[in-house]
């Protein structure tokens, strides 16, 4: 299994293809309990990356740079085991990287593994091992393992308690969230049945459709075959309810697959009109599989939201922009390591064309919703800013007479809701416009 997360571990890191892609088609050849180490493995060991990697450097004397990279994952994995899991004893997660090194390189490289993980070993906890940086955001992204670009920015916008805050949570491992439908019984009769199939669940303080898994398989369980749950994390389920959608209204998800929107919109109001559009073959293939499975019937188009072969009005459209994910990045945390703010120039143009695009399909008095699970400004507040400027039709929605509590406490200026990574969520910002009085737009 360590060879396994090993592969994980340097194929992820080596591309641009989330993590899941090469972990789950991996997962399915263990049982449960070394499913669960190996997820722990690579996962725990991405999001505090960077932090290994300057124990490791500290250990063998030596710029991380300069150890031979074939090295990398055995050192990576063994040593987050050391300094954060009690489950494999520290001889056992020592030889089993040795012995992995050894096949990896020669008999030089497995004793250079073997010197530095003992010595981590002998101090096998962080604070064994100070952080040697001087200036503040060096040290805070060292000790918390993320890029210094991030914490520089997250510093001047936030603060330094609100971003340590978030560095935090961006660490904490996340639990599974489900999503019910009011329409059949709601999350009182779905938890029942789920505990009645042995799972833990509690409900979500955030979503008033959510569910947070605490112990136990929600996919193997009747309800999810049946399709009485789809799993979406809570602050996901509620930045689709931003404003919540009234009986009757007619509704594109203009970038829908897989799904995770539609489905939030009909689990509150399932008297909707929904049409569900996508460019991605691929992605609504998912999203019909989501379908049948859900037992719920969606028109279902092939559409670009930047050039968008569909007709209106519609009551709200409503459209996930392109982003960095920099909301999401305890579920995701690969992405901290790929992010620049090259790629976040080049994102946030590519959501100003879809908001462009999708524009003309919006009804007089009918709502633009932008979602992003990115907290940066560039992908989302600059965004809506450069598409106001040439749509004079489109103005901010007030938000606080729409919302109740909790997630009133979102609502940051007008039409703006952000959902910060806490608790057991990720982050979420939507950005609502209503377009003024005018001639019926119909595409």
């Amino acid at each position: 299994m360590r060879g396994a997360a090993s592969w994980v571990l340097e194929r992820t890191l080596a591309s641009s293809a989330p993590v899941d892609s090469f972990l789950e088609p991996t997962l399915v050849r263990y049982d449960d309990r070394d499913r669960a180490l190996l997820r722990e493995l690579v996962l725990g060991t991405l999001r505090w990356l960077r932090r290994i990697d300057d124990v490791i450097s500290q250990a063998s004397d030596r710029g991380f740079e300069a150890i031979e990279e074939p090295l990398w994952a055995p050192l990576r994995l063994a040593t987050y085991q050391l300094l954060f899991l009690d489950r494999v004893p520290p001889h056992a997660a020592v030889n089993e990287a040795v012995e992995e090194a050894r096949h990896l390189t020669h008999r030089g490289g497995a004793s250079f593994v073997n010197a530095v993980l003992r010595r981590i070993a002998r101090q096998p906890h962080l604070d064994g091992w100070p952080i040697r940086a001087s200036g503040e955001v060096e040290k805070l992204a060292i000790e918390m393992s993320h890029p210094d670009f991030l914490v520089a920015r997250w510093l001047r916008r936030f603060g330094r308690e609100e971003t340590r805050a978030l560095l935090a949570a961006n660490n904490r491992p996340k639990p599974l969230h489900l999503l019910a439908f009011h329409d059949r019984g709601g999350r009182e009769l779905l938890a029942e049945a789920l505990i009645d199939e042995n799972l833990e669940v509690e409900p979500s303080l955030v979503s008033p459709l959510g569910l947070i898994v605490r112990r136990g398989n929600p996919f193997a369980t009747r309800c999810f075959a049946d399709g009485d749950c789809y799993v979406q994390d809570e602050a996901s389920q509620v930045a689709a309810l931003i404003p919540p959608p009234q009986p009757g209204e007619r509704i594109l998800d203009a970038a829908a697959a897989p799904g995770g929107k539609s489905f939030a919109l009909l689990g509150y109001e399932a008297d909707l009109e929904l049409v569900a559009a996508d460019v991605s073959l691929g992605r609504l293939g998912r999203l019909r599989d989501n379908c049948a499975r859900l037992r719920r019937s969606l028109r279902v188009v092939i559409s670009d939201a930047g050039s968008p072969a569909l007709r209106g009005p519609f009551d709200r459209v409503v459209i996930d922009l392109p982003c960095a994910g920099t909301g999401t990045l305890r579920k995701n945390p690969e992405l901290k390591w790929r992010i620049s703010t090259e790629e976040i120039d080049r994102l946030s143009a590519m959501g100003l064309r879809l908001l462009r695009g999708v524009a003309p399909l919006v009804a007089p008095e009918g709502l633009l919703v932008a979602i992003t699970c990115s907290l940066e400004e560039e992908e989302n507040e600059r965004v809506i800013e450069r598409f106001l400027a040439d749509h004079g039709d489109f103005v901010p929605l007030p938000l606080e007479e729409r919302l109740a509590a909790p997630l009133v406490r979102g609502v940051r200026g007008p039409g703006l809701w952000r959902w910060m990574p806490a608790g057991d969520h990720d982050g979420f910002t939507v950005q609502v416009l209503q377009r003024r009085n005018g001639p019926r737009a119909v595409g």
